[in-house]
Parts: C-alpha cells; structure tokens; sequence
C-alpha cells in the first residue's frame, strides 16, 4: 500500500471537513441552529469522506482486510493529531472546546467521522465485493 498516496487522501478529507466547516457555520447552523447544524454538518463531512474512501477502494483491489484497517488507523491518527496540534496551536481553540466536539452525550457527531474514516475502508471493500 502506498501511503503518500493515502496521506494525499487525508489532506482531501481536510480539505473536505474545512469546506462542510464553512458549509455549517455559513449555512446550517444559521438556518437550523447549532445542534441540527452541527448534526447535519458532520454526517455531511462523513458521507463525503465515505464516499473517497470508496473510490479510492478501486485502486486497493489487492489489500488485505488488516492493511485496509492499518490504513483506516493512519487516518484516523492523523485526523486525530491534525484537529488536536492544529486546532490548539495554530487556531488557538482551547483544549476543553476541541474535547468538546467528541461528547456525544452533548449532541456532537465528531466521533462517526472518526469511526467513517477508521472503519471506512473494511466497510467500502465489503460494499465492493
């Protein structure tokens, strides 16, 4: 498996969170208030990288099931380290406002984009056949 091709799809699944980021706060969250915003935000960011995921699938008709969850946990750990790292140290978030967005029981979905983008690869090769 070649992981600077599967580093250049995680920068497109930043690319994809910024612009449903901008898509949540412009739009969504305006219209439907935080907590649907919010909701319909992240399911929209984890369709989408769900959707990559399953075309880059085309390209891995040899992977094994343990490669495809070692890749879906290099994304995972980079999304993880990215949000935390960036979002402290270059946005200034404080720590509490990114733990924040991973307390379910508060309304936050962050964690399936989590889950789509860990389990996103096993799940895509089985709709793939």
């Amino acid at each position: 498996m070649k992981y600077l091709n599967a580093f250049s799809l995680w920068l497109g699944f930043l690319v994809v969170a910024i612009i449903c980021g901008l898509i949540r706060e412009t739009f969504l969250i305006p219209r439907l208030g935080p907590l649907a915003g919010r909701a319909v935000g992240t399911l929209l960011v984890a369709a989408i990288i769900f959707w990559l995921i399953y075309a880059y699938l085309a390209k891995l008709t040899e992977a094994s099931q343990a490669s495809l969850l070692k890749l879906g946990l290099f994304w995972t750990i980079a999304t993880i380290m990215f949000e935390f790292l960036f979002g402290h140290y270059a946005m200034g978030h404080p720590w509490q406002s990114i733990w924040a967005d991973y307390n379910v029981f508060q309304g936050r979905l962050w964690p399936l984009v989590l889950i789509v983008t860990l389990l996103g690869p096993l799940f895509a090769r089985k709709l793939r056949g």
